[in-house]
């Protein structure tokens, strides 16, 4: 599980009617690409790749011919990286508000971007707005098994620990990266993480398929992991920065100790890491939305905040994560050592005798509305959390898995109004009235895989209409009860509330863990966000 940091202060937020920094997916392209650069795996770099006839062989040639505002279209084909110890493909150059550089699948082509014995498939090294869309990104797993990794898996080495997608810092001279939009993919088999973003900030992860990762790595790392990010340009708690939605998790988990301590951590399918601050790291101001996710069968937690704040963790479904045996299991969805996180309209069905929730060592932490079942009672239960089997299609850890809603759900029309969640998994629109909880609304389709590999994931985000993006010990210090909760200010119309707080009207505060104020109701007007991806390799303390 990653890490969160030192405590913020909580700053009081207006309660507007207005969405919690509802975004328009800024970050998608605002303007017509300048130029279209193509690769193909029979082409050649010494050609000038701009039309299909003439395309460049290897998308780091085309990646360093893009500018402001350019596509690289791949065409079918595998790439795989040119030396051992590279990557496939690192993105050095920038693009500019409104004309991002982007990277994605050509109009009927499924290219796969294949590390073998690199350190990532994609690596967003200290550059900013750029947009990675509709690929597949396939690492090496089916040609590595346990024992070897056992044997083998060392620091040094890249054959155990590749990324597929790795959004980072450049190292060399320390920029960061920003405004990253990583869509539509799927991510899948990387001995190390599956997506990550570090010390990045305006990072969009949204509507990616993300499976079977992080198995042979001596890193710590999960499916989706963002660790530690930066403030760029200045942050406040109520605007999204970074956003994680539409995204279907399963099958990661870590089978190697952490070279860090010696033990097994993480494999998780989605966590928020260390936004609180460490030693190395100052606090992170800007606030993270975890919405509309479907994350099981992972070997760590399906969702949870690790020494965060400013989180919100809304209409997500979580099923029989925690799945390893080599550590103690965590649970579906939670914070630990947290600060104004929310946990709001989320479904997690546990595994027998796992962690519900937790309490422990956070403050202003509120958990209401989610159903659990199955696992442990709650450590902390909302005064609407529901503990009910919620009657999915086909509950299951295989490729049948459905988790829609059926008739009869105790999901259905029983959760809270959250503005700054107005689409379903699917993309379907959530009733203006009291919305289902969890990931799909209760009616919505199926919906066909997009190209470039992404299967049954949402579309890209579900914040807003136009450019959506999508442990531990029980020494917690509080009972979880509510402590003076202020209600948020009801809207006009059906009670609903911008700030997603007792939409039903009744006035009954939501359950609070840790501290005594009260829950500060998060709504802020006229507020427009930026967005951005990633995630890397990077060594994780211990996380529960």
């Amino acid at each position: 599980m990653n890490r969160t940091r030192s405590l913020a202060a909580t700053t009081a937020l207006l309660t507007s009617a207005a969405p919690l920094a509802l975004v328009t997916a800024g970050a998608g392209p605002a303007q017509a690409a300048a130029r279209t650069y193509f690769v193909s795996a029979s082409g050649s770099d010494s050609n000038p790749g701009t039309s299909t006839g003439a395309p460049f062989r290897t998308i780091q040639k085309a990646a360093d011919s893009a500018g402001p505002g350019d596509t690289v279209s791949l065409m079918n084909g595998t790439y795989s990286e040119r030396s051992a110890g590279s990557n496939v493909l690192t993105v050095t150059r920038s693009g500019r508000p409104g004309a991002p550089i982007t990277f994605t699948a050509h109009p009927g082509h499924s290219p796969v971007i294949h590390p073998v014995h690199a350190w990532n498939g994609i690596s967003v090294n200290g550059a900013s707005y750029i947009t990675i869309k509709n690929l597949e990104v396939k690492g090496n797993n089916a040609a590595l098994n346990l024992a070897g990794a056992e044997r083998g898996s060392k620091k040094g080495d890249p054959t155990y620990n590749t990324n597929c997608i790795s959004i980072e810092r450049n190292r060399t001279t320390g920029d960061l990266s920003h405004h990253i939009e990583v869509t539509g993919n799927r991510v899948h088999d990387c001995a190390g993480g599956g997506i990550s973003a570090i010390d990045a900030d305006h990072v969009t992860i949204s509507g990616n398929h993300v499976h079977s990762n992080s198995w042979y790595t001596v890193y710590a790392t999960s499916g989706i992991s963002v660790l530690t990010p930066r403030d760029i340009g200045g942050g406040d708690s109520g605007t999204y920065k970074i956003r994680i939605t539409g995204n279907r998790v399963h099958d990661n988990e870590t089978k190697i100790k952490w070279e860090k301590c010696r033990c097994y951590s993480d494999g998780n399918g989605i966590i928020v890491d260390t936004l609180k601050g460490d030693a190395d790291h100052p606090a992170y101001s800007g606030r993270t939305l975890v919405a509309d996710n479907i994350s099981y069968d992972n070997g760590g937690s399906g969702i949870h905040s690790y020494k965060s704040q400013h989180v919100d963790i809304v209409h997500n479904t979580a099923y029989m994560n925690g799945r390893s045996t080599r550590m103690d299991s965590y649970a579906n969805i939670f914070a630990h050592d947290s600060t104004d996180v929310r946990l709001l309209n989320n479904i997690a069905y546990g595994r027998p005798d796992q962690a519900t929730n937790s309490k422990s060592r956070n403050t202003n932490v509120t958990y209401d509305y989610n159903i659990y079942f199955g696992g442990k009672a709650p450590e902390v239960k909302g005064a609407h959390d529901v503990v009910a089997e919620p009657k999915f299609v086909n509950a299951s850890t295989g490729a049948s898995a459905d988790f829609r809603l059926r008739d009869g759900s105790p999901a259905i029309g029983s959760g809270i109004p959250f503005a700054a969640v107005t689409t379903d998994f699917t993309g379907s629109r959530r009733t203006s009235g009291a919305p289902d909880r969890g990931a799909y609304s209760f009616g919505a389709g199926t919906i066909d895989a997009p190209q470039g590999g992404r299967s049954d994931a949402g579309p890209a985000g579900s914040t807003a209409p136009a450019g959506k993006s999508a442990g531990a010990s029980a020494d917690g210090s509080a009972d979880g009860t509510a402590t003076g909760a202020t209600p948020a200010a009801e809207a006009a119309a059906g009670g609903n509330s911008d700030s997603g707080l007792n939409a039903d009207g009744a006035g009954t505060p939501l359950a609070e863990t840790g501290g005594s104020d009260p829950t500060i109701p998060l709504a802020v007007a006229a507020a427009v966000l930026a967005i951005g991806g990633g995630l890397v390799l990077a060594a994780r303390r211990k996380r529960r």
